[in-house]
């Protein structure tokens, strides 16, 4: 849980995703409008009884947010791995290309002796078995000569989404080998110019982009962490002497809403349908069930300690601070005035989150927060 837009947040993404909550499944009754146009009322406040536990003087020491050149270098790593860097190899001696190679080398592509848009280039390196060139390109490269320069015929693929004129189309691309390659695991400024020209153009500026985000990433890392933290504390503290099915299945058809749809339009069961998307992974269909029914009584247990600090506390709310609140969630969810939101969601359930958000800001501005 999160302060702020928690409960819009996490109902839309509830609704219109399917990993909400790690797993999914069929379940009972109520039926939510999923996918992005979202047309009821989402106001579902938890019945049940519970013995409200301390929920203010609560004590959190918060995680650092340190970001490391360990940190920066990770990301690093993950760019080359998506686009690797090359460099001459000059301690290659066989002139024969191999299967196994990486060459550089310049081409001009033709269709009916005309060279087609995006079909020249220089300075090229090819990795001979990792590449996603057109079918039957770098395997004709296999048994040149470096070098030399020759034609190689090549026809496009039926489907060619890159430039869909050249579909199915027969061409000639003219290469020159120039000298074979290698992989290189460090970066340079004219790779960052070439790679991530969108963000940065030196090394320097690259890290320094990394750095910032990691550094933003993680700070709402730990921001979040705290928040789950401080209402687990109060879950903790108090005693739940009953939970209603109906509020746990409320909100485990809202999170499994999708799954739903996608099955029923696939004419396949959500099991089926899991299976088909998850089948390879480490939790299975029934572990997947089991986890996002849990999560559906852990966010029963948090609107009911919320609701209970509301009513405890007399929580209420002014015209401007519904006025402010209301924005924030609207920047949130992306609608496009207010009103829209409250269109789509409900004004009723807008009053509910400002409401718990309230509640969570009282638990917070109480407890004894210790920064690293």
């Amino acid at each position: 849980m999160k302060k702020g837009i928690i409960f819009l947040v996490m109902t839309m993404l509830a609704v219109m995703a399917m990993t909400a909550c790690g797993s999914k499944n069929n379940s009972t009754n109520t039926t939510v409008t999923p996918a992005g146009t979202l047309s009821t009322n989402l106001y579902h406040p938890c019945g049940g009884e519970i013995t409200l536990g301390q929920y203010k003087g609560l004590k959190y020491t918060m995680e650092s947010a340190e970001v490391t050149d360990a940190d920066v270098q990770e990301q690093i790593d993950l760019l080359l791995k998506e686009y690797p860097n090359y460099a001459k190899d000059d301690a290659h001696t066989d002139m024969i290309v191999k299967e196994d190679d990486i060459v550089n080398m310049d081409y001009v592509g033709k269709v009916a002796g005309v060279a087609f848009d995006r079909g020249t280039a220089t300075d090229q390196y090819l990795d001979i078995a990792n590449n996603t060139y057109i079918p039957g390109f770098a395997s004709a490269l296999v048994g040149k000569t470096m070098g030399t320069t020759f034609d190689i015929d090549v026809t496009f693929p039926e489907s060619y989404p890159n430039n869909p004129e050249l579909a199915g189309v027969a061409a000639v691309f003219t290469i020159t080998l120039n000298h074979f390659g290698k992989k290189v695991n460090t970066i340079d400024d004219a790779y960052v110019a070439k790679y991530a020209y969108t963000v940065a153009t030196t090394v320097d500026g690259l890290k320094a982009y990394f750095r910032d985000k990691l550094k933003e990433a993680k700070e709402e890392e730990v921001d979040e962490k705290m928040w789950d933290a401080l209402i687990a504390q109060v879950i903790d503290n108090s005693e739940f002497k009953t939970i209603l099915q109906e509020d746990v299945d409320y909100y485990y058809n809202l999170s499994t809403a999708t799954l739903r749809q996608y099955a029923q339009a696939a004419g396949m069961t959500e099991e089926e349908l899991y299976n088909y998307y998850y089948g390879n992974d480490e939790m299975t269909y029934a572990e997947f069930v089991q986890k996002c029914r849990e999560q559906a009584e852990r966010s029963v247990k948090e609107f009911m300690v919320l609701q209970a600090i509301v009513k405890t506390e007399n929580i209420t709310f002014t015209a401007e601070e519904y006025a402010s609140m209301a924005e924030e969630y609207r920047l949130a969810v992306g609608a496009s005035t207010v009103a829209d939101m409250e269109n789509s969601y409900g004004k009723e359930y807008i009053e509910y989150c400002i409401l718990n958000d309230k509640a969570l800001d009282l638990i917070h501005d109480t407890a004894e927060i210790t920064k690293p």
